[in-house]
C-alpha cells in the first residue's frame, strides 16, 4: 500500500497567516495574566503589556519530562521536534521490544499511546520484522481506554488483540535506566524502543496563578462548565487542554474546536446585545490511522460534564480505509478555513 510522505511544512501553516483574516498576530510567549487590571504581560526585556476588554485563554498544557529520570533515553511524538526524531529511530527499528505508554493517565489525546503501538505493527508487518517485534502498551489506566466507559474498554481490548499488542494496566513509571522502564511500585519492563509520554501541566501564566487556577483541578484553569467562563471574572473564558480537567474531559483539538465557537458565539451576544448564539457542543470525533485501516470514534461527554455520569456515551465505526482519508481532509478543511490554503 502507498503511503503519503509528509513533512513538517505540509502540516503547518505561518501564523502570519491570520491576518488575512484581520487578527493581530504577536509572536511571543505570555508570561503573565492579570484579571484584576485586564492585562496579559508577553516575554521580552520591555515586558510589553497587552489590555482587553475580553480574555480567551487558551494556553494548554506543557511537557515536564523533568519529572521522569531517564526519560532523556526514550522518545515520543507530542510535539514536533520530538515526532521527528522519533520518525528516525522508527527508519532505522529492526525489531525488538518496543514499550509504549503515558507517565501519567492525563495528557493530549487519550487514544494516541494506542494508535501509535498499532501504527509500528502495521510497520513491522511491512518491514517484515513482525515476528521478532514485540510490543507492549503501559498505563496507568487499569484497562485500555478505562475512562470512557465498557464500550471503548472492550473495543480497544479487542483491537490490543488484532495487531498482537500486550497491555499493562497500573503501570505509574517511576524511572527508566539501563534498558528498563520501572514503575513506581517496583515492576519493571524491558525495551530496546521506548515511547514514553512525558508528565503534563498547565501552562504556567495560569498554573502559578491563585486566581486562575483550579485548586481541585490539579492547578487546570477553573472555569464555569456552562459557560466556559471563569466564575468570577466574567470577562474571561478558557478553552482546549488548558480547562480539560475541570471540566473532567480529556484533552483533543476537538474540544477546543468547538469550544471556541460557543466562546465566540457569546462573546459576539453581549457585544451586539442579540443573544442567539449556538450552544456548546460537549462532544469529542477522533479519527484513528491504525496503518492497515482507519477507524471513527465519537463520544458525547455531556453527562460527564454536567455531572450526572461517570462515563462518555460512545460509538465506534471501524474497518474502513475511508477513516484515513477522512483525517487528512479534516486537515485541509481547517487549513483552507482558517488560513486560506
Amino acid at each position: 500500500m502507498q503511503r503519503e510522505i509528509r513533512n513538517p511544512e505540509d502540516i503547518s501553516r505561518p501564523l502570519e497567516f491570520l491576518r488575512n483574516k484581520r487578527i493581530e498576530f504577536i509572536n511571543s510567549g505570555v508570561v503573565e495574566i492579570d484579571p484584576d487590571k485586564q492585562k496579559v504581560y508577553l516575554e521580552g526585556e520591555n515586558r510589553k503589556e497587552l489590555d482587553y476588554d475580553y480574555l480567551v485563554i487558551s494556553l494548554g498544557t506543557e511537557l515536564r519530562p523533568e519529572k521522569t529520570s531517564g526519560i532523556e533515553r526514550t522518545y515520543h511524538a507530542w510535539e514536533l521536534k520530538d515526532s521527528i526524531r522519533l520518525k528516525s529511530a522508527l527508519a532505522n527499528f529492526k525489531g525488538g521490544k518496543v514499550v509504549v505508554g503515558p507517565v501519567e493517565p492525563f495528557y493530549r489525546c487519550s487514544p494516541a499511546p494506542f494508535e501509535l503501538a498499532f501504527m509500528i505493527r502495521y510497520i513491522s508487518e511491512q518491514r517484515g520484522i513482525s515476528e521478532k517485534t514485540d510490543i507492549t502498551v503501559i498505563h496507568p489506566w487499569a484497562e485500555p481506554m478505562q475512562p470512557f466507559g465498557p464500550f471503548m474498554v472492550s473495543a480497544f481490548k479487542a483491537f490490543l488483540e488484532q495487531f498482537k499488542v500486550k497491555f499493562e494496566g497500573n503501570f505509574y513509571t517511576s524511572e527508566i535506566k539501563d534498558g528498563r522502564i520501572v514503575s513506581k511500585d517496583g515492576k519493571e519492563i524491558q525495551y530496546d524502543l521506548a515511547i514514553i509520554i512525558p508528565a503534563h501541566e498547565p501552562a504556567k501564566p495560569v498554573y502559578t496563578n491563585p486566581k486562575l487556577r483550579n485548586q481541585n483541578a490539579d492547578g487546570y484553569m477553573l472555569i464555569d462548565k456552562k459557560t466556559l467562563r471563569h466564575p468570577e471574572y466574567r470577562n474571561v473564558f478558557g478553552i482546549g487542554d488548558i480547562i480539560s480537567r475541570s471540566l473532567g474531559i480529556g484533552m483533543a483539538g476537538v474540544f477546543a474546536h468547538f469550544e471556541g465557537d460557543f466562546v465566540a458565539s457569546q462573546i459576539v451576544d453581549e457585544i451586539k446585545g442579540s443573544f442567539l448564539g449556538m450552544t456548546y457542543n460537549k462532544s469529542g470525533l477522533c479519527v484513528m490511522d491504525v496503518g492497515y485501516l482507519g477507524a471513527g470514534v465519537f463520544c458525547d461527554f455531556s453527562k460527564v460534564i454536567d455531572g450526572l455520569a461517570q462515563y462518555p456515551d460512545c460509538w465506534m465505526l471501524g474497518g474502513m480505509k475511508a477513516f484515513r482519508g477522512l483525517k487528512v481532509a479534516f486537515e485541509k478543511m481547517w487549513f483552507a478555513q482558517i488560513f486560506g490554503k
